[in-house]
């Protein structure tokens, strides 16, 4: 009986406590004190959540003794943290507008709507966290040659990134990699709605790069006055020396090159390269060689275009940019083939052309793929005319196929909307109807046609180079057909666009550019003979300054861009320029490569 009755007491004190316990755990809505955070439970010390006590306790009987708090969360048994535990939540994540749109607060003022604006917010910042995690997949796949897959990655957190300035990023690898595609239209909206976030925030620095981005496409696209407008709009909202500032530089000398606004454009280029040099970039330094190369190369000095191209070719295999299936060293050997086209090493062009080929087939860059067989219909239009003295079959059947190059790039072009790619391989296709119809092998009509619809396409981008080419044929072709006075309207409007182009020497008067010749480029971007230029550097006479002809400032030494030539003029390495080598050097990186082409 005595034990019996120590256990009923034994029992009533335990009752007792727990029921003392759990009052004190309990608290009234009026005790509940507003709060901005996230759950509150052990092991959680940043718990903020703001419940309401009278909606979160679970009735587990019919007295008050029997209430326990949802918010007392068991530990994970195996000692691992709860995924909440790794989320730090703001007041941001709980905001929710209700039907009369304003936030989930209170009538009397108290911030918080309950248990459920707090699971709302948490699934809001778990969305976050996995939108942030899918955007460095997609960065691990793009480094592996995996666009599509990366690309679809992105546009999957692009639909649950909530944070802005992440927005902003997101949409930056997404049009690069359109812009790697060669898929100008979708990048300008991805740079538009940069944009839209830039203004939103108003941060110059996300607006230069929106900017930029738009300012790159437009170029590409043809609408070169509206490339220069943005291009101009970013850099009064960036700093004179970062990488955004010298990529506006290079976009802003490639918009002049087009424009054949060869001085304008060598000045351009020499403030990318200097900044370049500044901050030590590489990849910006490559950019400005080969537009360089291309700057001399349609001015007719091919030996400092291959000069210019070697160095990009160089670099681009130097660099740390992932392997050498980057898009650097696509553009670098393209350049390389066309530099080495204009000296008329045909075979080595051709390997750099056909190993260009190769790599964009397999990463998917339909704008590289363009140029390059572009490219190649120069190389067999060369090969017709140093061939010209063979059977007349044997040269037309090199002019067939270097006509069916330009056909094809001219329909890749058009798919992805670059009018440049577009106009030059239409170039290529006259200029092979213009040797068909000196051999009389068609008559003048289709000739005439086709160099009627370039030049209009010319006019339309600002080629002025271009359309003062085309004029000339143009009346040479009237001339053929008997038509004096069409022929004498050409020639009028060719001599007038040659003049505006001003391609004359400021120290011989004599033109240059329009016949293959060595130049030379003068520190304040004048472009003289390189003869004219050697004569005014070997004066000697301390009592007259050695000035440029054109604007008369000092010109101390001969300048290449503000760095001397490393390697002078055995930066070609001819033992490099075979294909066996170049596929050696970049299969090496490619064997474990398993992208897809999407041209």
């Amino acid at each position: 009986m005595l034990a019996a009755r120590d256990e009923i007491r034994a029992f009533k004190g335990e009752k007792k406590q727990l029921h003392h316990g759990i009052e004190r755990t309990s608290r009234t809505k009026e005790d509940v004190q507003p709060c901005h955070g996230s759950l509150s439970r052990p092991g959680i010390t940043s718990g903020k959540c703001p419940v309401r006590p009278e909606i979160v306790r679970f009735k587990l009987g019919g007295s008050a003794s029997h209430q326990l708090s949802a918010t007392a969360l068991l530990g994970s048994p195996d000692g691992s943290r709860h995924p909440l535990d790794v989320c730090e939540f703001t007041e941001e994540d709980y905001r929710h507008h209700n039907g009369n749109g304003n936030n989930g607060h209170y009538q009397n003022g108290r911030s918080g709507a309950g248990i459920w604006e707090c699971l709302i917010g948490c699934r809001r910042r778990l969305d976050q966290q996995l939108a942030r995690r899918r955007v460095e997949q997609g960065l691990k796949l793009y480094r592996a040659h995996k666009q599509q897959a990366a690309v679809r990655k992105w546009r999957g957190a692009l639909k649950s990134i909530r944070h802005r300035e992440d927005k902003f990023a997101l949409l930056g690898y997404l049009y690069q990699a359109y812009m790697d595609w060669g898929k100008y239209r979708d990048s300008i909206e991805f740079g538009n709605k940069q944009l839209c976030i830039s203004e939103e925030l108003d941060s110059p620095n996300m607006r230069a790069e929106a900017y930029l981005n738009l300012a790159r496409a437009h170029e590409r696209l043809g609408a070169l006055d509206r490339a220069l407008d943005y291009a101009r709009h970013s850099l009064y909202n960036e700093c004179d020396q970062c990488a955004t500032a010298g990529l506006v530089h290079l976009t802003v000398g490639r918009v002049h090159l087009e424009l054949a606004g060869f001085c304008k454009a060598l000045e351009a280029f020499q403030r990318a390269h200097k900044i370049a040099h500044s901050i030590q970039d590489p990849s910006l330094e490559l950019q400005v060689y080969v537009g360089l190369s291309e700057l001399f190369c349609r001015l007719q000095d091919a030996d400092k275009s291959a000069r210019y191209a070697a160095r990009a070719y160089d670099l681009s295999r130097s660099l740390q940019l992932g392997d050498l299936n980057s898009r650097h060293h696509r553009a670098a050997l393209l350049q390389m083939a066309a530099a080495l086209r204009k000296k008329g090493e045909l075979g080595d062009a051709h390997d750099y052309c056909s190993e260009a080929t190769r790599l964009s087939l397999v990463s998917g860059d339909e704008a590289s793929y363009a140029r390059s067989i572009r490219i190649m219909g120069d190389i067999y239009r060369k090969k017709s005319d140093i061939n010209a003295d063979n059977i007349g079959e044997i040269k037309m059947d090199i002019l067939q196929k270097a006509f069916r190059q330009y056909e094809s790039a001219m329909g890749s072009a058009a798919a992805t909307g670059d009018r440049l790619c577009q106009m030059e391989a239409m170039d290529g296709a006259a200029r092979c109807l213009e040797a068909l119809r000196l051999q009389h092998k068609i008559c003048n009509c289709r000739p005439l046609e086709f160099n009627t619809r370039l030049l209009e396409v010319a006019g339309s981008v600002g080629a002025k180079l271009l359309v003062r080419t085309v004029r000339s044929r143009l009346s040479r072709i009237y001339g053929s057909l008997g038509d004096e006075e069409q022929k004498g309207h050409h020639e009028r409007l060719a001599t007038a666009m040659e003049e505006d182009l001003e391609l004359r020497c400021g120290s011989c008067n004599e033109p240059f550019g329009l016949e293959a010749d060595s130049l030379e480029a003068l520190p304040c971007s004048h472009i003289l003979h390189a003869r004219c230029a050697y004569d005014i550097l070997k004066k000697r006479d301390k009592k007259k300054k050695r000035l440029c002809p054109d604007c008369h400032k000092s010109v101390s030494s001969r300048l290449y861009l503000h760095c001397e030539d490393p390697h002078g003029m055995n930066t070609l390495n001819h033992s490099s320029l075979s294909l066996a080598s170049l596929r050696a050097s970049s299969l090496a990186t490619l064997e474990d490569c398993h992208a897809t082409s999407s041209v």
